[in-house]
């Protein structure tokens, strides 16, 4: 019979949502995401600030086909009863669903079985709640059948008041859930959340499409993506998200999300991309990466106007982020990277607000104005007082942050790097910000900058009140390559310190004023005088290493310390 197709359904709301944005003067177009790591040897030139003119994005990637086929459940194993269009699971056992439903699966089962529900190219739409639903199960399994294209619909009217009765997302389960399969499964959900259990959330390989007025992905205890193709949208609320912090089973604090492998994620969320209750982790396994992408606030196509949320964070966590692998592309109006320090668990345990980089490519381009328009606005697209976020960092730890390796790129933000202790030991990190380029701020501990290793390229405006390093404690070099520009006066500096500012061994080179309190050398250390701080490219010769480095601005004299030979 004949099939609709679900790109009708995409193209309606994407002309409701352009009507409404042509409302905000907002400019809906298509954005290609370049990824460009670099080394140094490459020449990387930092863009500084986007302008007012850049279009938000939207997705086509992932779509599905609404059937009008007949509805058929079938099972070998199971049982399951039928009240007017509400198909109730009760036992363990695998159930296969064709067809289109307008009604509800839900399952209601032993604490100990095991479902298993097979989409095989089925449409399932509900006014009334959850269209599957699961309230009682040893845990469940929703597979989407290779070669399937499969449709999940909530059309319930967006939630308005909180209630136990009705389920909070288009899938919503009171059990451990897998999402996994070889096929399709697109889910529209106008009620609250997309996917939302309040256990575990496990998805693997599964080609999924998630738009959600809320949370498009959540599971309370944890979210694990390990493979697949994933598309979640958000038009007024997070990306991905977790909310318990209680002991599990082992004694571990819940609450983490964890994107491994093969897993392909790409984020629209009018609030944060991804918002951890616990830790987020993002790792390689067996040689294979994950990817992903997150477009925050206005940089997304989907944003609604009517959004009130007031946190655009590409990644946040309440205690430990880290990334050891894959790649990671943000477009925040708000920090890209975020951990925050002395949250209190439901364990008792407190944040630690720590990020750890060891490998792995991340690209962001955070927006961080410090003046609003008369409207109120922020950013391109910025909605009333919805992105008004200022003080937006690339990467802030409340605590600590470690680079020990991977390539970093900050094209753009208010502070690119800000920790309360920043320790650099490894990796290359290229920033560029409109206020400090690398800030250890007041926090648990004295303030500290620690360089031991790596490659690091930071980028300020040569005038104003911007300073290129800035510790509110102290500066210590013992290793690595660092290029540090900043403004031409000693109030604001490439390298201001409120202590001790000092380097051992490796080299710095300094563009533009070094600071009232200067830097104390060791005694393997010698001083350059070259000319590298006017506008444009040059090449400097670090132990018979070419290095490659840009300037977008003229700076007033360049001067290098160094354990290594250097020339130009």
């Amino acid at each position: 019979m004949k099939k609709l197709s679900i790109i009708l359904v995409v193209v309606v709301l994407a002309i409701a949502m352009l009507t409404l944005f042509a409302c905000s003067d907002f400019n809906v177009g298509t954005y290609t995401t370049q990824n460009t790591a670099t080394d140094p040897n490459i020449d990387t030139t930092p863009s500084g600030n986007i302008g007012s003119t850049e279009s938000a994005v939207t997705d086509d990637s992932i779509t599905a086909e609404e059937t009008t086929e007949e509805f058929e459940i079938t099972t070998s194993d199971g049982t399951f009863s039928l009240d007017g269009s509400i198909y109730t699971i009760t036992s363990a056992g695998t159930y296969t669903l064709s067809g289109y439903l307008n009604g509800e699966i839900l399952v209601d089962a032993g604490d100990d079985d095991a479902i298993v529900i097979e989409l095989n190219g089925v449409t399932i739409e509900y006014n009334l709640d959850a269209p599957i639903k699961i309230v009682n199960a040893g845990d469940v399994e929703i597979s989407a059948k290779k070669n399937t294209e499969n449709v999940i619909k909530d059309t319930r009217s967006a939630k308005t008041v909180d209630t136990d009765i009705l389920g909070e997302g288009a899938i919503y389960a009171k059990t451990d859930l897998k999402l996994k399969g070889n096929g399709t499964l697109v889910i529209i959900a106008n009620y609250n959340n997309g996917i939302h259990t309040t256990k575990d959330l496990k998805i693997k390989n599964l080609s999924l499409k998630v738009i959600a007025v809320n949370n498009a992905i959540k599971g309370n205890d944890s979210v694990t993506i390990d493979s697949g193709n994933l598309v979640v949208i958000s038009t007024a609320g997070d990306g991905i998200k977790t909310e318990n912090t209680d002991a599990d089973k082992k004694g571990n604090t819940r609450g983490d999300i964890t994107i491994t492998g093969t897993a392909s994620v790409t984020i629209y969320a009018a609030g944060d991309g991804i918002q951890s209750a616990h830790n987020f982790t993002m790792s390689e396994t067996d040689d294979n990466s994950p990817y992903i992408t997150i477009y925050t606030g206005s940089y997304s196509g989907y944003t609604s106007s009517s959004a009130t949320t007031d946190s655009y964070k590409g990644v946040k966590a309440e205690n430990l982020l880290t990334i050891s692998g894959g790649t990671i592309d943000i477009k925040s109006f708000d920090d890209g990277l975020h951990a925050n320090y002395g949250t209190t668990f439901e364990t008792g345990e407190t944040g630690i607000g720590t990020i750890n980089i060891t490998g792995g490519v991340i690209n962001m381009t955070v927006y961080s104005t410090s003046v609003l328009t008369p409207s109120g606005r922020g950013g391109p697209g910025g909605w009333n007082n919805q992105q008004t976020v200022t003080g937006a960092d690339g990467i802030h730890a409340d605590y600590i942050l470690s680079i020990s390796g991977g390539i970093i790129t900050i094209d753009s933000s208010y502070e690119g790097l800000e920790a309360n202790i920043i320790n650099i030991s490894g990796g290359t990190s290229i920033v560029a910000a409109n206020d400090d380029g690398v800030n250890a701020k007041a926090g648990p501990a004295t303030p500290q900058i620690n360089i031991t290793g790596g490659y690091l390229d930071v980028t300020v405006s040569s005038s104003g009140d911007t300073d290129g390093i800035d510790s509110n404690g102290t500066y210590t070099q013992s290793g690595g390559i660092v290029i540090v520009r900043g403004p031409n006066s000693t109030m604001s500096a490439a390298l201001d310190t409120d202590g001790t500012a000092s380097i051992t061994g490796g080299t710095i080179i300094i563009l533009g004023s070094l600071g009232e309190r200067g830097l104390s050398k060791g005694s393997g250390i010698s001083t350059y005088n070259l000319s590298l701080h006017s506008f444009g490219s040059h090449t400097v010769i670090i132990d018979g290493t070419s290095y490659q480095i840009t300037n977008k601005y003229a700076y007033s004299r360049t001067i290098v310390y160094s354990s290594l030979s250097v020339s130009a």
